[in-house]
């Protein structure tokens, strides 16, 4: 079986997994872990699906218009999942509970990034047509192996072959050919080690219609699909069931996908899951067998991205919805790759307002872009803990894991701001919580991923403005690494907007630019003053990652 080779943090996860497994052993459900106080143990359920479905997704070289019949069921989905009630809420943090932020603010008016921040390629993603509705909630994911990009949105799969052009040229596959029930919510990795395009999409129709598909392609023929469909009865519950806000990630042999899943009137949450599903019976197309788990108590689960889970993958949860912990706690859950059981343990961290906020500008010019934000959104990743937000080499060699969250305004700043928090990976103690804030604008829906290296390349939104300024929403990228090891790091406010928007996000997702060569590749989004929304696939990274992307870059 081919395996990823394995760079810097390897022998950390297998650490780790060799640490967590130690303890598995003898220990039943619910029992205490040796490796950390309090950590508990669970065992997973077991699923069976029949073999994929072959798909040639139908394609051309415009964007494509849903029909009439197709546009009224998108716009019943999207108005049935924005009545979508929030899981309850334990006792959680507020404004008043944040400590006065600290440290220098990333801002407009300073120098942006070092000499060698470097933005390799910049691409609109010319999706507008007739009918095409794109929508401001764009929801975008942008994987890719050498030339090829895989970009979707929420209405929209564009890919190129020729990705490191200077002008790529993008084409488009009807997302109705995977699923006749389609909705929105897609996602896209890219999983070097067996040169496959993994495929996310979330489906709204009726019984078992109602779910997401996982679909996969071989990357140098991204068209041609293996799509399998998941409905609630899949993961224990009812076929109808709504399963809400999915995501994919993925470890050495396994992809990982987790949702929210509501009754199939929409007016109930039931619980969260995720699923682990092996990629090489999924990439034959074959039947497979997979692992699941569902809980109540956690609303939203965070994966870690890029290939920073090996042996043992590790997620996140800061929505606790029965005890205290919505912002003073983040629940840390890892599960080795041989074994059917998980563990979580609950760290507490610096306190920060558990709510959403306003991301309008003071003058009103520009509305509140981030009306939908909470602070479920997170990401993971695994870094070298010598870069991380201490910069310094004090743990011995131990990886660092971080989490990257939208926090509500407070300590000082009267808008949403993103903060990173850090935690030693084996022990799991909590290191410390840094932020990427300006108290002239929000900055939200943040989301990082980390490279070959171990350094951390971030994405996020931003806008609003005091007094009598003000920004529209457009998009800011970041590095951290040896250059820029602590807050501001290196950025640069690449994208500038110029319409509203009265609704954003749900979120963004950073992954490294594959197959490891050292920049980072993301999707942005803006308004122009016309309301057309556009689209723009990024990569950036230092010019010492020069050689990485001329290795793809179409001469």
């Amino acid at each position: 079986m081919v395996t990823l080779r394995k760079p810097w943090y390897a022998a950390a996860a297998i650490l780790a997994a060799a640490v967590l497994i130690a303890g598995l052993a003898g220990a039943g459900p619910g029992r205490a872990a040796t490796a950390r106080p309090g950590t508990r143990i669970v065992h997973t359920h077991t699923g069976h699906v029949n073999a994929g479905k072959l798909v040639r997704a139908t394609t051309r070289k415009t964007p494509f218009a849903p029909t009439k019949a197709q546009k009224n069921a998108r716009d019943a989905a999207m108005k049935k999942l924005a009545s979508l009630p929030r899981a309850p809420i334990g006792p959680h943090t507020t404004k008043a509970s944040v400590q006065q932020l600290k440290g220098p603010q990333t801002a407009l008016t300073t120098r942006q990034a070092p000499t060698d921040f470097k933005i390799f390629q910049d691409s609109a993603v010319p999706s507008q047509c007739a009918g095409c509705a794109q929508s401001a909630i764009n929801e975008p994911d942008t994987a890719n192996a050498g030339r090829f990009i895989m970009q979707t949105s929420n209405w929209n799969i564009a890919y190129t072959t020729d990705g490191g052009g200077s002008s790529p040229q993008w084409q488009y596959q009807d997302p109705y050919s995977l699923d006749g029930s389609f909705c929105c919510d897609q996602t896209v990795i890219s999983i070097p080690s067996r040169n496959r395009f993994v495929y996310e999409g979330l489906s709204l129709g009726t019984g078992s219609q109602t779910g997401f598909d996982i679909a996969t392609t071989a990357t140098w023929t991204p068209t041609s699909w293996c799509v399998y469909h998941f409905d609630g009865s899949a993961f224990g519950g009812t076929a109808g069931d709504v399963l809400d806000y999915p995501k994919i990630a993925y470890s050495n042999n396994y992809v990982y996908v987790t949702w929210n899943e509501y009754d199939p009137t929409g007016s109930t949450w039931l619980y969260t899951g995720l699923a682990r599903l092996p990629i090489d019976a999924m990439s034959s197309c074959s039947s497979i067998s997979y692992n699941y788990l569902t809980r109540t108590d956690n609303f939203t689960f965070g994966l870690t991205y890029g290939a920073s889970s090996l042996d043992q993958f590790y997620w996140v949860s800061n929505w606790y919805t029965q005890a205290a912990g919505s912002g003073t706690s983040e629940r840390i859950f890892s599960w080795p790759e041989n074994s059917t059981s998980y563990s979580y343990t609950d760290v507490g961290v610096a306190s920060y307002n558990f709510s959403g906020g306003s991301c309008a500008s003071q003058d009103g010019v520009v509305t509140d872009w981030c009306s939908r934000l909470d602070p479920r959104w997170e990401t993971a990743w695994i870094s070298r803990a010598e870069y991380n937000a201490q910069a310094n080499s004090a743990f011995a060699g131990d990886a660092t894991l971080g989490v990257s969250i939208t926090a509500g305004p407070g300590g000082g700043d009267p808008f949403p701001y993103v903060i990173y928090e850090y935690f030693k990976l084996n022990s799991l103690g909590y290191i410390q919580t840094s932020a990427t804030y300006n108290d002239g604008f929000a900055i939200a829906y943040g989301a990082c991923s980390p490279d070959v290296y171990g350094y951390v390349g971030c994405v996020a939104s931003w806008g609003g403005g005091t007094g009598t300024t003000h920004y529209y929403p457009g998009g800011l990228i970041l590095i951290q690494d040896n250059v820029s090891p602590t807050q501001p790091w290196a950025y640069s406010f690449n994208l500038s907007g110029a319409g509203n928007a009265t609704a954003w996000g749900d979120y963004m997702v950073s992954q490294p630019y594959e197959p490891e060569v050292g920049p980072w590749i993301t999707t942005e989004w803006i308004v122009k003053s016309n309301g057309t929304v556009v689209p723009h696939e990024v990569v950036w990274g230092r010019l010492r990652d020069s050689n990485g992307w001329y290795r793809w870059k179409k001469t």
